[in-house]
């Protein structure tokens, strides 16, 4: 196994993916350094791809608050709507510390998946069930702030 799959395999998203899978991720992914209070993705701005965190730790914002929806660290990934749709970024993520990542563009992992149904169908189905996990969450955490709010009306 070589080094870029070995990476990758630290990646969750990555856990269950064949080494043939993740040497055609590796053949597409670029690294990156970000320092601190860099500013790696903004709500808003185009999708130029998923983020896989090699090592480091980034801070996921909404809506120009300081406040973190999230904090994400090594072995973590971003982005993944990047390689859905082209779709504006839907937060923020700044580098807290020192931040080693792999960057997978969209349209050239689509072009190297191409002709790779075998490799791309279970990569796109890893991608799947992290956003539908993340949805869950989401929707659990929208339902808990409903019922904190009908709580408040209800009190005051």
């Amino acid at each position: 196994m070589n080094a870029s799959v070995q990476a990758l395999r630290q990646i969750y998203l990555f856990k269950d993916l064949s080494d043939e899978a993740l040497a055609v991720v590796a053949k597409v992914a670029t690294p990156r350094v970000f320092e601190p209070g860099h500013e790696l993705c903004r709500e808003g701005g185009a999708s130029e791809g998923m983020f896989l965190i090699r090592s480091g730790t980034v801070r996921v914002t909404k809506g120009g608050s300081e406040t973190g929806v999230v904090m994400l660290g090594s072995g973590s990934h971003f982005g993944e709507l990047a390689l859905v749709d082209d779709g504006p970024r839907s937060a923020s993520v700044t580098a807290v510390e020192r931040c080693d990542v792999l960057v997978v563009k969209g349209p050239e992992l689509k072009q190297a998946l191409g002709s790779r149904p075998e490799v791309g169908a279970p990569l796109y189905f890893a991608i799947a069930a992290s956003i539908a996990k993340r949805l869950r969450a989401t929707t659990d955490d929208l339902a808990f702030a409903r019922q904190l709010a009908a709580s408040a009306r209800h009190i005051s």
